[in-house]
Formats: structure tokens, C-alpha cells, sequence
């Protein structure tokens, strides 16, 4: 009762505001000086006092001032008027805009627009153009370099691939919790998941999980790239607390595109593509298919082929590089078109777009075709709806990686044969090693999944300006989409032959509802200080639905049908997680230098204990540019100063239905038409509470030579504690595992953010823009009892230890001395340790991109430089390459080496061992699971993006119906230099959404890409 009498009496002293006696009333619009469009939320106050108010959609106002009142009309990126009233009671204002605030408005928490001086923490925004102009087709990937702190993965190249998002590290130890940030368009939360859900046969695969069978799509490719009007990386907890817990890694905002006042805009883009494997490994030349030095393929009795440790290579001989030879070139077609209009009550924006992908895979492809609408309608001078919707259809043809799949056997497959004679004149599968292993291009014609993804995203919304200084805003959106997959795998693969050959229909359901109402009150209480109070209310409901049915042992052959399998596995999973949440916002400006931010939220999660789902966070920002009290703002040297602080504490709730202990299919069920079930070998414990990150972030901007050199620096340290962690227990108790609160993690890091205008002379300009950052991640405690939680153990074993980092890697290496010197077993070889130990670690030790963008008069040339500085990776596939005697590190055989190192007893060793592949490569504990052997470091230099294109000037398009014409050439990690051997290190073997790091190999390769693209506007 006091808080509330606290806060009304606040409330009163903030609003309450005396009323001349003599005055008169002015009315006005103000419109953009250029289009002539309305500007909403104009202010306009009168100088010397606190009275003012603020334009509504349509641009108008009606203020009570005397007569002799002057008027000052601001807005974010304009400039600013003083007007004097006198006799003038209807005016017409125009404001221009300010060149050198442009860059300087962000959009934050909640849709809301601010001066980025306004803010006490790090946030960067890119506009569309900038994101489009390399016609990505995944708008994640656009990020790749651009953004100091954030980290992009791709899982490869597939068409329709996914990629993963982190921002300043991860701060879960739980492998199921969501590191990735929460995307936001258009005031709309919506998914980004990636679903990998159950495509495996019950027997017949060694695969950890189905996400590293098929690279399955982010939902953020959804999005049509055109479409987007700007993005916004809001990084810290300061940043992203208005958004509760979803947001506890972050947010990405996006603003799409609006119409403008004036006559209908259309505008179309069309571009065709091309896509090649960027980097392939290095085969050996010197030997041909066999084993022991003996030929096998065509000789009667040698036995089955597999191994190309055959004899040396002869004339006749014909090699293949299979890994050149089976990829294709890929291609890409698109068209966008996009008509928007209006009038000063009114606008719209109306886009269609297709995107056609024919991967790098035979037989796999990717296509999207989204149709938006969206449009804002001023009702009265106090009411302003608006609202929006998007459809979008996406899916195709997805190529397997992974465990027994395209990329598995490619890397076994010997150059004695060719990969692309792959079929037998009866249509069965035609492989030189018989069943051993499959046929690669086999697989991608015949072992196939397909999706088909239907979407919808939709918005309706309103503003009601209630007073002068108080409007209310609430706004409903929806994000729902249905996925279908089917995949098939016929009778005779190594992965189908245990179950017969099998086939998956999956339907996966999803949506979410947001409910957002926002109450802001505006207050001038002087000229010097200013302040706002926003509260507000969210609700949000998810359901998901999984249906999956997987049919075993066809009968008719070619009938791929579920009908036509003798056994039928069905589950289904039900997901519902609700969340309402209260929050605040208060601000203070004086002078227009010194900024202060409040917020606080209270969230209640239906995912945790009733007596546990209330938590609350709050954050504290504050801004101070130093230079406007130090007069220097018109300094030519040294223009602008701000620094800023601020602290902050999320939370981070459970994953559904993880407490208790619930039932679940038994193994082996159903059995003669019977169902069997069990009680899960999980159980959350009751007390289980939230996770939370407590952060501190400081930083500096600096503007130099009115603004051609600017640098942005921060510092954050951030704690996350309370983990969900899934904690391994005694098979006595009948579980495995128990679900609690223990663990610490710790991340801290450095961005910095350096642009400026080196030359700026008549018709030339060039800009540069560098970014670099450094993440520290470190597990600073772990669960009571618990020395190491295993999170994947593949050879190379990501796992967790106290005082460790999140990404640590472990392998066994080669056994040492104290002196470092090699141990010899009695045979002269070197051996692997007996446990595993610490050999690298995933993540980058720092990260940078460099852009340089030149222009001279409508030439335009933009290229992107992107470095990775440390971080290892294993590659999965090279494993198989290695064994199997294909890679060129394997071209030293038949030759005996004395090993540099000692014996069991200290002495030098002298005795030499033979170098072939059953006595050395194809060995574990000799060379095939050497840590020093599997893991490398995956550093590379790359030229990530090229773009180079004229625009016409309006003189020749004159006497033609166009506004503009555009001609561009794009190009995409167009170069790589890395001392990594095989494929491009930046794939990822487990796919997008994944926690698992530092895992390459098996997935679709990378790609490098050329686009033309021509743009026009009528």
C-alpha cells in the first residue's frame, strides 16, 4: 500500500502542470521537409516553460501558448525550429533532416526510438540495404563480421541451412537451455527454434541426435531480407530487460519497411546465383584403391574393396577427386516486389518475393515464397491503428550429413572410383566396396527428406494519445507455423538395412501469442530536464505440438508409403509454457547530456514451481555526454564524448515439463499391438529456480573531426548463476539423471567499434568500419559432488569442468615425459594417453571484420574482411580419410621410421616402425584417435562479402518511366586462408541451435557465392 501511495504521489508532482490565464491556442502539422509525409512524435514546447506536446500520427498538434510564445519543434534526426508565434494560430511546419544525426537513432526495447546518446549500453544497428545487398538467404548469416560481440555459425551449405546467433558467450551449462537471442520484428517476438525432433531408425545408427543428420533451418529464414528496413543488436541485460526472460541472451530487432506519404512506390529486385564448394581436402595422388599394398577391386578372391592403402599408382590408373567431382554448382534465383503508398492519415507497404535454391548436393534444393502486408491509419487526431501480416512457405529437398550419410561415406570413398556411377541398371545402389559403405551420390537421389513449412506472422495494433503527455499502446501479434517432413530411406543402405529400410512423417505445430500494453507518460519539468514513465504488461502463451510416425521394413519395393511398412512407431509431444510479466521504465534527460535509466520487471513462469515462479530484475543505465559541458561540441577536432554504465540482472526460466518425473515410452513398445510405458529416468526437483545473470557493462564514444572518426568501446563482465543442470545420478535410485540449481559461469569481454571517413572530396568517399571483441568464458563453480559434466564425447570430448571454459575440448594426446619428450611402446610407436585431458578449446580467442566501402559519383564497391583468431575444431569426417588411406597426410606408407623419443625405461629409442595403414593410420591409439592428430586450430582470414555496383543517375532514366536503377554483382566468401586441412572450419557437424562447439566435418560444406542483381524504382 505504501509503494502505491508512493508512486500516485510521484505521479501527481511529475503531471501536475498550472495553466495560463491568458492564452491563445496554435495548431499545426509537421511534415518531412523532403516527401512531405506527416512526422509523429514531434515535440513541440514552449521555450522558457514546461508546456509542450507531441504530434500524433498525422502529424498535428494543438498547444495553448500566449501570444508572445516562441515554440521550439524537435525531433530525433531532424532539426530543430523556433518558431514565434504572434498572430500565426495554424502553422505549417517542415522539418529537414539532420545528415549528421541519422546514424545516431536506434530502436530499443519495445519498438521504442532513441537518440543513441540516450543510452547507457552497447547496442548496433545496420539498415536493410546493407544486410540485403549480398542477397543472403538467411538473414542470421547477413551478421557474419558486422557486429562486435556477436558470434554466427553456420551448419553448412546446404540449401536452407540454419545458422546460430551468440552474443557475448554462453551462459547455460544445461545442453537443452536456449543460448541464442530473441528476434523481434516489428514489436513481435518470434521463434527462431531449431527443430530437429527424431528422423532416425530405431536401429542401424551410431548418430547422438538427428540435428547432425540434416542441417534443418532456423526459423529467422523465414524472414524475406527485403523486407527489412533496419536491425538492431541489443546486446546486454541493461539493453534487453524490458523483454523478461526470453531475452536473457540478447535481442535482435527488426523494423521492415513503410510507406511514405506521397505517390505509390514500387520497387522490384531480381538477382540469379551461383554456389561452389569454397575449399575441398587434399586427396594423396600416390596409391590406389587396396589394401596391404594389395589391389582388391576386380580381383577375384583379393576381397571386398574398401581401403586406399592398394599398391603405388600406375599409368593406367585413373584418379578421382570424389570430393571436386560430386558437388555441383549450385544456383539461386529471386524476385521482390514491394508497392507502398499513402497519404498524411494513412500509409501501406505491400511485398511478394520468391527464392529458388539449387544446392551444391544433387537433388536437394530450398525454396521461400513470402507475401507481406503492413499499414499504420491515423483514426483521429488521438487514435492511430495499425497492423501487419506475413505468409511465408518454405522447404525443400534436405542433403544428409552426419552419422552413415552422404558426407560419411564421401570422406571413405576411394579415388580409384568414381563417386557419380552410383546406380545399376535394376535402379539398386552401384558401390565399389559392396555394402561396406554406401554410395554418396546414391544417397542424395534416393535417401531423401523433404519439409514444407507454412508461416504466418501477424500484428494488430493501436495507439490512443490520451493527454497531451500520456498515451497508452497495446499491441497483439501471433507467430504460427506448421512443418511437415517426410524422409525416406530404402531398403539396402547401411543405415536402413538393420530396420528394413524405414520412413518418418513428422508434422511439428507451432504458435505464439504476445500481448503487449504500454502506459508512457512525458514531462518537461524545465527547458534543461525531461522525463518519461513507461509501464507495462506482458502476456505470452506457446503451445507446440510433435507428431512423429516411423514405419520399418518395407513390403513392396519403391512404395514409400507408411502403409507399406510392417512396423509402426508413433509418439507425440504436447508442449504449453505461459509467461505474464509487469514492468517499468523511467527516464531523465537534463541538458541533453546527462541520461538516466530505471527499469524493472516481475515475470511469472508457468515452467517452474508455483512457489518459485515470481522473480523479479531490475537494471540501472546512465549516459553522460562529457563534451556538451566542456563546450567542445562544436570542437573541430575533437566534437563528441560520451560515457556510459550501467548494471543489470535477468533471468532465465526452465525448459518445459522438467519438474517432477513424468512417463514416457517404454523401449521396445509397441509390442504385439500393445503400448508400454515407463517412468522417465529424469526427475526435476521441486525446489528448482530460476537462472540469473547479473552484468556490468561500461563504455565510451568518441567523435572526432565532426564526426569522420568515431570509436565505440565496451567492457562487460557478466555472472550467471542458479544453472538448471542436469546432474548424473546412481542407477540405484532408477534415474539418470536430476534436474537442480548448481553451477557459475562467469563471461567477460572487450568490443570496440571504429569507423570513420578517410576521404571525403566531391563525388569520392570511402568509409571503413572495424569491429573486433574477445570473450573470456570460465565455470567458476559446479555442482556439489560433481567434478565434470560430459556434454559430448566424439574422440574429441566437450565437457565441463570447474575453472574450465564452456568450450574446452578434450582428447587423449600422445603419451610424454616430463620433458615433453614421446613415450615408445616395446614396438617403437608412439601411443595415445590413457584418459582424456585438456587439448584446445572451440571459441575464438577474438574476433574482427573490416568494411571499406568507396563510392565515386554511382560506383559503389563494399568488401567485407573477416579474421578468426584462435579456436579448434575436430574434424569428424576426416577421421574416416584418414583410416582409409585417402587424405593426403597419409601418402608417407611402407617405410620404417625410427620416432624421435624414449623407451619405457628413459633411453633414447632406435627401433624403427613400419608406416602403413594397418600398423599406423588405421590404429587408434597409434594415429586414428590421436588428439594431436584430430584436433586443429580453425583461424582463418577470409573475404567474406564483395559487393560492386552503379547506380544510374536520374538524368539518363529521365525519359523513362524509373526513379532509379541499380546494377549490382555481389560475392560471398569469396576467399579463405586458413591452416585448417579439409573443409571450410566454419561448418558445423551438429547443426544450428546447438550448444555442442568445435565439431566440423560431416556436415554439408561451406560455399562461396557469385550473385548479379538488378534493382529498380517506378
Amino acid at each position: 500500500m505504501k509503494r502505491l501511495l508512493l508512486l500516485a504521489g510521484i505521479l501527481a508532482i511529475i503531471f501536475y502542470s498550472p495553466v495560463s490565464a491568458q492564452t491563445t491556442t496554435v495548431t499545426g502539422t509537421v511534415k518531412d521537409a523532403e516527401n512531405g509525409s506527416p512526422i509523429p512524435g514531434v515535440n513541440v514546447t514552449q521555450k522558457g516553460t514546461t508546456q509542450g506536446t507531441i504530434t500524433d500520427a498525422a502529424g498535428a498538434f494543438s498547444l495553448d501558448v500566449p501570444p508572445d510564445a516562441t515554440l521550439i519543434i524537435s525531433f530525433i534526426g531532424y532539426k530543430t525550429q523556433e518558431l514565434i508565434v504572434g498572430n500565426n494560430t495554424t502553422l505549417a511546419i517542415e522539418l529537414s533532416v539532420d545528415v549528421t544525426a541519422l546514424s545516431e537513432v536506434v530502436v530499443t526495447a519495445l519498438g521504442v526510438k532513441q537518440e543513441k546518446r540516450a543510452l547507457g549500453y552497447a547496442a548496433q544497428e545496420l539498415k536493410g540495404a546493407e544486410l540485403a545487398n549480398t542477397r543472403p538467404t538467411n538473414i542470421v548469416t547477413a551478421l557474419q563480421g558486422k557486429v562486435a560481440g556477436v558470434r554466427i555459425q553456420n551448419s553448412g551449405g546446404a540449401p536452407g541451412a540454419g545458422t546460430s546467433i551468440l552474443i557475448r558467450g554462453v551462459t547455460s551449462l544445461n545442453s537443452g537451455q536456449n543460448n541464442q537471442p530473441l528476434f523481434v520484428i516489428d514489436g513481435v517476438p518470434i521463434s527462431n527454434e531449431t527443430i530437429a525432433a527424431n528422423v532416425l531408425p530405431s536401429s542401424g545408427s551410431v548418430a547422438t541426435t538427428s540435428t547432425e543428420q540434416y542441417s534443418f533451418s532456423n526459423r529467422a529464414i523465414d524472414i524475406n531480407p527485403d523486407d527489412i528496413e533496419s536491425l538492431n543488436v541489443l546486446k546486454g541485460p541493461a539493453a534487453t530487460a524490458l523483454y523478461g526472460l526470453r531475452a536473457s541472451n540478447g535481442v535482435v530487432m527488426i523494423t521492415t519497411k513503410r510507406g511514405k506519404a506521397g505517390k505509390p512506390q514500387i520497387s522490384y529486385t531480381g538477382s540469379i546465383g551461383w554456389d561452389e564448394v569454397n575449399k575441398t581436402p587434399g586427396i594423396q595422388r600416390a596409391y590406389r584403391e587396396g589394401a596391404a599394398g594389395v589391389k582388391r577391386m576386380g580381383v577375384p578372391g583379393a576381397g571386398t574393396p574398401f581401403q586406399t592403402f592398394g599398391p603405388p599408382v600406375t599409368e593406367d590408373d585413373v584418379l578421382y577427386d570424389n570430393f571436386k567431382n560430386f558437388f555441383q554448382t549450385g544456383k539461386r534465383f529471386s524476385n521482390n516486389l514491394s508497392v507502398s503508398g499513402g497519404n498524411d492519415k494513412a500509409n501501406y507497404f505491400t511485398s511478394v518475393s520468391h527464392l529458388k535454391q539449387e544446392g551444391i548436393v544433387p537433388n536437394s534444393d530450398w525454396s521461400r515464397t513470402s507475401v507481406r502486408f503492413s499499414g499504420n491509419a491515423a483514426l483521429s487526431d488521438r487514435l492511430t491503428v495499425r497492423g501487419g501480416a506475413t505468409y511465408t512457405n518454405s522447404g525443400g529437398l534436405r542433403p544428409q550429413g552426419g552419422d552413415k550419410s552422404i558426407m560419411s561415406a564421401l570422406n571413405y570413398h576411394t579415388t580409384s572410383a568414381d563417386v557419380n556411377d552410383y546406380i545399376n541398371p535394376d535402379g539398386s545402389i552401384k558401390s565399389y566396396a559392396g555394402t561396406t559403405i554406401d554410395n554418396p551420390r546414391y544417397l542424395a537421389e534416393f535417401s531423401t527428406m523433404e519439409d514444407d513449412v507454412n508461416r504466418v506472422i501477424t500484428y494488430a495494433g493501436a495507439n490512443v494519445k490520451i493527454l497531451d503527455w500520456l498515451e497508452a499502446d497495446y499491441q497483439i501479434g501471433l507467430d504460427y507455423y506448421g512443418d511437415q517432413r517426410v524422409r525416406i530411406a530404402p531398403v539396402g543402405l547401411d543405415i536402413s538395412t538393420a530396420a528394413g529400410g524405414f520412413m518418418v512423417e513428422e508434422r511439428l505445430l507451432y504458435r505464439e501469442i504476445n500481448s503487449n500494453f504500454l502506459l508512457t507518460a512525458r514531462y518537461s519539468f524545465s527547458e534543461d530536464l525531461k522525463g518519461s514513465i513507461m509501464v507495462g504488461n506482458n502476456v505470452l502463451d506457446i503451445h507446440s505440438n510433435q507428431l512423429n510416425v516411423r514405419g520399418e521394413k518395407f513390403g513392396m519395393k519403391g512404395f514409400y508409403d507408411l502403409t507399406n511398412t510392417a512396423n509402426k512407431f508413433t509418439t507425440e509431444a504436447d508442449l504449453v509454457r505461459r509467461l505474464i510479466g509487469v514492468f517499468g521504465d523511467a527516464k531523465l534527460e537534463y541538458k541533453s547530456m546527462l541520461y538516466v535509466s530505471v527499469t524493472g520487471r516481475n515475470d511469472w513462469s508457468s515452467t517452474l514451481p508455483t512457489q518459485n515462479r515470481s522473480f523479479f530484475y531490475p537494471s540501472i543505465s546512465a549516459g553522460y555526454v562529457f563534451t556538451e559541458s566542456l563546450g567542445l561540441s562544436s570542437n573541430p577536432t575533437f566534437n563528441y564524448g560520451k560515457i556510459r554504465a550501467s548494471w543489470a540482472e535477468v533471468g532465465k526460466d526452465a525448459q518445459a515439463y522438467q519438474i517432477g518425473q513424468y512417463y514416457q515410452l517404454a523401449l521396445g513398445f509397441p509390442f504385439n499391438g500393445v503400448n508400454g510405458f515407463r517412468q522417465s529416468t529424469t526427475y526435476g526437483a521441486a525446489s528448482l529456480e530460476p537462472e540469473r545473470t547479473r552484468s556490468l557493462e561500461l563504455g565510451a564514444e568518441l567523435k572526432f573531426f565532426n564526426n569522420r572518426l568515431s570509436l565505440d568501446a565496451t567492457y562487460y563482465r557478466a555472472i550467471s548463476t542458479n544453472q538448471i543442470t542436469e546432474i548424473p545420478v546412481t542407477n540405484v535410485s532408477g534415474l539418470a539423471l536430476y534436474v537442480t540449481n548448481a553451477g557459475k559461469i562467469r563471461n567477460q569481454g572487450v568490443e570496440l567499434l571504429l569507423s570513420g571517413s578517410p576521404v571525403r572530396t566531391g563525388n569520392f568517399s570511402w568509409d571503413v568500419s572495424l569491429n573486433w571483441s574477445a570473450n573470456r568464458n570460465k565455470i567458476i563453480t559446479m555442482p556439489d559432488g560433481i567434478n565434470e559434466i560430459m556434454f559430448m564425447d566424439d574422440r574429441i570430448a566437450n565437457k565441463f569442468v570447474r575453472g574450465g571454459s564452456i568450450a574446452d575440448l578434450y582428447g587423449r594426446p600422445y603419451r610424454r615425459n616430463d620433458q615433453g619428450q614421446l613415450l615408445l611402446d616395446a614396438d617403437g610407436y608412439p601411443t595415445f594417453s590413457d584418459s582424456y585431458i585438456k587439448v584446445g578449446n572451440a571459441l575464438p580467442d577474438w574476433l574482427g571484420g573490416l568494411t571499406n566501402t568507396l563510392s565515386w559519383k554511382g560506383l559503389s564497391l563494399s568488401f567485407l574482411i573477416e579474421v578468426r583468431e584462435g579456436g579448434d575444431a575436430y574434424d569428424t569426417g576426416m577421421r574416416n580419410r584418414l583410416r582409409n588411406g585417402v587424405d593426403e597426410r597419409t601418402v608417407p606408407r611402407n617405410v620404417d621410421v625410427v620416432f624421435q623419443g624414449v623407451t619405457a625405461d628413459g633411453s633414447p629409442n632406435t627401433r624403427s616402425a613400419r608406416i602403413d595403414g594397418d600398423t599406423y593410420y588405421r590404429v587408434a591409439a597409434r594415429y586414428a584417435d590421436v588428439a594431436e592428430v584430430l584436433l586443429q586450430d580453425a583461424s582463418w582470414l577470409r573475404l567474406r562479402s564483395a559487393t560492386f555496383s552503379y547506380t544510374f543517375g536520374r538524368s539518363v532514366l529521365a525519359n523513362t518511366p524509373l526513379n532509379a536503377l541499380t546494377l549490382s554483382a555481389a560475392g560471398n566468401n569469396l576467399l579463405l586462408f586458413t591452416p585448417f586441412k579439409g573443409f571450410d572450419p566454419e561448418g558445423s557437424s551438429y547443426g544450428s541451435g546447438s550448444n555442442s562447439l568445435g565439431y566440423t566435418g560431416l556436415n554439408i560444406p561451406m560455399t562461396r557465392s557469385l550473385t548479379f542483381t538488378v534493382s529498380a524504382n517506378f
